[in-house]
């Protein structure tokens, strides 16, 4: 029954390491990858950004009241 309990232990310790390795590796490759965009030249906008405003016009004329209200003198 010890021996049993040993191969248990030294199984989750193997599960341990292996999985500490994994991870220790997968994070030196994406820091790899994420310092090699930083370090890539970046290209200038070829066409210079430009925001257009339209206002729209407003006439004020002057109101006749006597042709707006017929029948009133």
């Amino acid at each position: 029954m010890t021996r049993t309990n040993n191969v248990s232990v030294v199984q989750r310790a193997y599960e341990g390491v292996v999985s500490s390795v994994s991870a220790l590796t997968l994070t030196a490759l994406m820091l790899a990858t994420v310092n090699a965009q930083a370090a890539a030249p970046r290209q200038a906008p070829s066409v210079t950004p430009s925001v257009t405003i339209l206002v729209p016009t407003v006439t004020i004329e002057p109101v006749d009241e006597d042709a707006t209200q017929p029948g009133v003198r």
